[in-house]
């Protein structure tokens, strides 16, 4: 059983009974047209009232467009409340569409747990991978350091060559190194992203 938001129920308990405004005797039943600003600011006109007309106030005309009799605006307090309770009935109507797509995507809690951990062990091999590519870089990079020193200590120059290696070994291990850096931040993210949803999926189910 579902039940709505505390404070969308009392919003809803604090607000009037309305009941559109019955047509006085000069105001013949099907005969008279109602017009009121709409909260975009634009003009309507309807053979019937709604809540947000009576609250801003409105003007009852006759079928030729004359104006009969005009009624002024709720009182401030009123249309606070009116305005309190609207905001509360849209977040309850966003957070059941919310609440319905998590339903669709998730069986429960733990169905989202599991989609967390495989999401979390799909980037766990991806940071293994890298570390083992980074492990093999810093091997061949150390065999050319070596290959620069041997030759340093032998008096002669360090080859071209074995410069331009180290440093597109240096290049490609930075470059991995943020690899990593990127997945490890994705696992927060990814833990972060799913928190709240397995939290709502388990109050959804304690409902």
């Amino acid at each position: 059983m579902r039940w709505l938001p505390w404070g969308l129920v009392l919003a809803l308990l604090a607000l009037p009974i309305l009941t559109p405004a019955a047509p006085k005797q000069n105001e013949p039943a099907g005969e008279v047209m109602y017009r009121y600003t709409k909260p975009d600011g634009t003009l309507a006109v309807s053979a019937t009232l709604n809540e947000q007309a009576i609250h801003a106030g409105y003007q009852v005309l006759d079928h030729n467009g004359r104006v009969l009799r005009r009624e002024p605006p709720a009182p401030p307090e009123e249309q606070a409340r009116r305005r309190q309770a609207m905001a509360a009935e849209q977040q309850a109507q966003r957070q059941a569409e919310r609440d319905k797509e998590l339903e669709r995507l998730y069986a429960g809690p733990e169905d989202a747990v599991r989609a967390r951990e495989r999401q979390i062990e799909a980037l766990e091999l991806r940071i293994s991978y890298a570390t083992n590519t980074l492990a093999q870089l810093e091997e061949k990079r150390d065999q050319e350091v070596s290959l620069a020193a041997r030759a340093e200590r032998a008096g002669r120059p360090v080859p071209e060559g074995t410069r331009q290696a180290i440093e597109e070994y240096q290049r490609r291990m930075a470059h991995v190194r943020q690899e990593i850096a990127g997945y490890e931040k994705d696992k927060q993210a990814v833990r972060e992203q799913y928190a709240p949803i397995i939290e709502r999926l388990e109050e959804l189910e304690g409902s």
